[in-house]
């Protein structure tokens, strides 16, 4: 019935995809994208950066070596190790994936933020670190976790208290959210802090964005992260600055291992 209904309204009232223009049909997994943007959204598959997770450009598998199979070390985090251990993320920040997640970050779409963290959960990257141990349990296993240690807490990118207010909602605390009720994680809101405002990290440059968030973040509580496996949750990887200056507190108060998963990450 809900279906006829819909199907009705959008003759009525057509909606249009934010994406292709096209009207968005009754069988469309969200209200603002048609089936075909939706469904099309490229998803990284390939080799990446066994660190950063920066992905390689495809090469023929001919001539491709046992190393650049499964991917290697970048030339920045082989000169220049972050503080994380390790960080992955869906896609890249482009098309419909891009347009999805400005609606959900800048035009409180919620639910389109839900519906795309339910997509990255299953993407290839992403969905490649779900394992099913001995048990019946999903968990969250990374690769480069080689004790094959469960994460125990889930840890979003907060948002200085001033920026919460304006926007209503941190889109990073949804994502982990999601994240945290898929796997039984629990997800902690609290321990990380941003002390100061800054400005927005999309205005800047690479070094202006490293000089921006450089102190601005704090642990309270640290015995809850002391000799834990974390997993810090943003939605967009663009330099790396802000999620390794999260790391790098987390791990100065005791956290023992800091991975990263990204909704979309900002390719060249």
């Amino acid at each position: 019935m809900m279906v006829i209904l819909k199907k009705f309204t959008n003759m009525v009232f057509p909606v249009t995809c934010k994406q292709c223009g096209n009207p968005i049909s009754a069988d469309a997994q969200t209200a603002y994208f048609c089936k075909n943007c939706w469904d099309s959204i490229n998803w990284f598959e390939g080799p990446c950066c066994t660190c950063c997770g920066l992905p390689y450009p495809a090469i023929d598998s001919s001539v491709q070596s046992a190393i650049g199979a499964d991917g290697h070390l970048c030339g920045t985090c082989s000169k220049t190790p972050p503080a994380f251990d390790k960080a992955i993320s869906a896609g890249p920040y482009e098309g419909t994936l891009a347009e999805a997640i400005k609606l959900f970050k800048y035009k409180k779409r919620i639910h389109i933020g839900r519906a795309l963290t339910n997509q990255v959960m299953t993407s290839p990257i992403v969905g490649s670190v779900i394992l099913t141990d001995s048990g019946d349990d999903d968990f969250i296993s990374i690769p480069a976790n080689s004790c094959g240690r469960k994460p125990c807490y889930i840890i979003p990118v907060p948002l200085h208290i001033k920026r919460l207010r304006e926007r209503e909602f941190n889109q990073s605390a949804i994502i982990a959210l999601a994240f945290g009720a898929r796997f039984g994680l629990p997800v902690l809101t609290d321990v990380l802090i941003r002390m100061r405002h800054t400005r927005p990290q999309v205005e800047l440059g690479m070094k202006e964005r490293r000089e921006n968030v450089a102190g601005v973040f704090t642990v309270q509580n640290r015995e809850m992260i002391k000799g834990k496996d974390l997993i810090l949750i943003d939605d967009v990887y663009t330099t790396g600055s802000t999620v390794n200056e999260c790391a790098k507190v987390l791990k100065k108060n005791g956290a023992r291992m800091v991975y990263v998963v990204t909704i979309a990450r900002m390719v060249k």
